[in-house]
């Protein structure tokens, strides 16, 4: 019966995490959610989340990442944690030179 319990409080602590397709946003920018279902999950592993998925965008285009603005809703445990990263790629300084 332990174990029942210990196996339900564990899954009730796993967070379900998405990250939704780079968007353009108008302006040469775009933007990319990340989405954190149940679970504890700290708003900086969150941000990151985002924050990989534009910069391997960029990368995939040779350019690099540069953030504009990040957005976070939610309450960690209590409701959905959400972080809108919206970025622009530009030309990396390397090919500049």
């Amino acid at each position: 019966m332990k174990a029942k319990i210990a196996v339900c409080l564990c899954v009730a602590l796993v967070a379900c995490t998405t990250v939704s397709e780079v968007t353009p946003a108008g302006s040469g920018n775009y933007t990319v959610t990340t989405q954190v279902r149940g679970g504890m999950t700290p708003w900086g592993e969150i941000k990151a989340t985002s924050l990989k998925r534009a910069d391997e965008y960029c990368r995939g285009q040779g350019k690099e990442m540069q953030q504009v603005d990040m957005q976070t809703h939610g309450v960690r445990g209590w409701t959905p944690q959400e972080a809108e990263l919206t970025f622009h790629c530009s030309s990396s300084q390397a090919s500049a030179q």
